[in-house]
């Protein structure tokens, strides 16, 4: 049997049908799934991130369910249609139909959402829980600021109904949060999503690091005036060439480790 610390499926090589734009998705999928593991974003085999498949509508890939993050190849991935149908599945352990219905009722209704993740960290759920939601007291949370929506606690996603509730909730943000739950990251691509949940992750730890410091009535909190919460949310946009340069050191650091995500 194959072993967590490598060669899952070595000798089976990427499918011949796969184009070179699908194959270049699946490695940064597997990535990002990687990096998640590293970082501890993880909840055993739960939660999920998926992309659309590069010139193939309707199609997705994400990690098979039964699969940890840490074992993440780009041949492994579970290819399916927007309903959760497999179209190719190397390992035989499908998709969690579950989770996947959040994410494509978000792949379909919104053109930005070419990669979705989904967290259940600790730090997230707790700013998810609050009324008020994620607070504009550190620059980390500034990225976010007016970009965050919200949707109040439904249990499943189990009706069309229930489901269109998300992209509506999401609107032209970046992030919606699930309250009670978790959130809900798009991006344009994989390093651009990963690089928004990372740093949704850091904003939340410190406004709960924050807040939990404030148990003292005389403690006062410092807050950043409007002007400049716009102004750096502003600055935040179209930082591809830092996301870029993050993505880079960060599979520097994955190569060195553990290459063997692009299997």
């Amino acid at each position: 049997m194959n072993t967590i610390t490598g060669n899952i499926m070595d000798s089976r090589p990427m499918t011949a049908e796969c184009s070179e734009a699908e194959r270049e998705a699946r490695v940064e999928l597997a990535i990002a799934y990687r990096l998640f593991d590293w970082l501890g974003i993880t909840d055993i085999i739960h939660t999920h991130i998926s992309i659309r498949v590069p010139g193939e509508e309707g199609r997705f890939l994400q990690l098979p369910y039964g699969h940890l993050f840490g074992e993440a190849r780009a041949s492994d991935m579970v290819k399916c249609d927007v309903d959760g149908n497999i179209v190719s599945d190397p390992t035989g352990l499908g998709i969690s139909r579950g989770g996947f219905c959040i994410h494509s009722a978000i792949h379909q209704a919104t053109e930005q959402a070419a990669c979705v993740m989904h967290a259940h960290t600790e730090a997230t759920i707790a700013v998810a829980n609050y009324r008020d939601g994620l607070l504009p007291l550190t620059q980390h949370a500034l990225r976010f600021y007016g970009k965050v929506g919200y949707l109040e606690y439904c249990g499943a996603f189990n009706t069309a109904e229930k489901r269109a509730q998300l992209p509506a909730a999401l609107g032209d943000g970046d992030v919606l949060m699930l309250r009670n739950h978790g959130p809900l990251v798009v991006g344009k691509n994989v390093r651009e999503c990963f690089s928004r949940m990372y740093y949704l992750e850091r904003a939340c730890r410190m406004q709960v690091a924050t807040l939990s410091a404030c148990n003292d009535p005389k403690t006062e909190l410092c807050w950043p005036c409007e002007a400049d919460c716009v102004a750096m949310a502003k600055g935040f946009e179209n930082g591809d060439a830092v996301i870029d340069r993050e993505w880079a050191a960060l599979t520097r650091m994955l190569d060195d480790a553990r290459a063997d995500y692009a299997r």
